[in-house]
């Protein structure tokens, strides 16, 4: 029976010493605030500076060059079309012609202000090829030829010659005050030369320039 109270007896100390701890605890924190602590936690988060994007340059605009001192053959040569049909041609549907040819109007014998292709030949001995790209899509070729009334030389003979596909076909010849016609058939044909050229005579070497002068020029 004693055993019995002894342990009592321990087990009721032991609860009265916590008892008092506790109390000693919470007498500290009032008298240190009056009131209990409540700890805060602040957190901040910071972004990192995303890497800056490279300036983007703006497109390069390609620079298209007009010199005017380029030669004067066809910019971009071109077979002829059949749509060409029926219609004076000029300079533009010349595939390849020789500097200082142009369009224009001439006065060529009784004809005045004729709208032709003309250019000036400056000596005997040497032509000036006018070349057409027929493409096969015609059947016939017509113009008509003669020196300007303003030409320097009143002596010489003009010539001009029709050779197709690299073979001879015809020419004719004329004076000054003077027009000849040429009228050809042209099926088959792709490559035609108008060669233009001073008939050699006495009067070469001591006679002035001509301009010739190409008019009606019309394949059908």
């Amino acid at each position: 029976m004693w055993g019995t109270r002894g342990g009592n007896r321990t087990f009721g100390v032991g609860l009265l010493a916590g008892a008092l701890l506790l109390a000693a605890g919470c007498g500290g924190a009032a008298e240190g605030s009056g009131q209990p602590t409540a700890t805060v936690t602040v957190t901040t988060t910071v972004e990192a500076p995303s890497p800056s994007s490279p300036p983007t340059e703006a497109p390069s605009t390609p620079v298209v060059s007009d010199d005017s001192s380029e030669p004067t053959d066809s910019a971009t040569p071109v077979a002829l079309a059949a749509d060409v049909a029926g219609r004076p041609l000029v300079l533009s549907n010349i595939f390849k012609y020789p500097d200082g040819w142009k369009d224009g109007r001439y006065d060529v014998a009784d004809r005045k202000q004729a709208t032709g292709i003309g250019g000036t030949l400056s000596a005997c001995g040497y032509d000036e090829t006018l070349e057409l790209r027929l493409a096969n899509n015609f059947g016939r070729l017509k113009l008509e030829f003669g020196q300007s009334n303003s030409s320097e030389s009143s002596d010489l003979e003009l010539v001009v010659r029709i050779d197709t596909n690299g073979q001879y076909r015809d020419q004719k010849s004329v004076k000054l005050n003077q027009i000849a016609a040429i009228d050809l058939p042209v099926p088959k044909v792709n490559a035609l030369k108008i060669i233009v050229s001073l008939k050699n005579t006495a009067a070469c070497g001591s006679s002035g320039a001509v301009e010739a002068v190409l008019m009606n020029m019309v394949l059908s």
